[in-house]
């Protein structure tokens, strides 16, 4: 009996480390139109992230930690208002990416 006792406390210790673990892997990011005037559409590693009216933000999206390109266009004409390399985004952490008119 102690035996299996022993082996369902170290099961339980196990997923609890393997849950919280896990949790710190994860990388989030969001984006904010700070633009008084422009609907933009937020590009993150060439995938659209939606458009964003003058004002929005979008919630966080779970990404990969590392290097990271964001694109920002004119979602009425699809025209690149501007293009950013971003630094090492470290696992675990949070991250917001405004976009402001020039």
């Amino acid at each position: 009996m102690r035996n299996f006792v022993k082996f369902l406390i170290i099961i339980f210790l196990f997923q609890i480390l393997f849950t919280n673990c896990s949790e710190l892997l994860q990388t989030y990011v969001r984006f904010d139109n700070r633009s008084a005037t422009k609907t933009v559409k937020a590009i993150w590693d060439g995938v659209s992230m939606g458009d964003l009216a003058p004002g929005e933000m979008t919630e966080y999206k779970e990404v990969n930690s590392g290097t990271h390109t964001i694109q920002w266009k004119n979602a009425l004409n699809n025209k690149v208002l501007t293009t950013m390399g971003w630094p090492n985004l470290v696992s675990g952490s949070y991250h917001t990416y405004p976009y402001t008119d020039p």
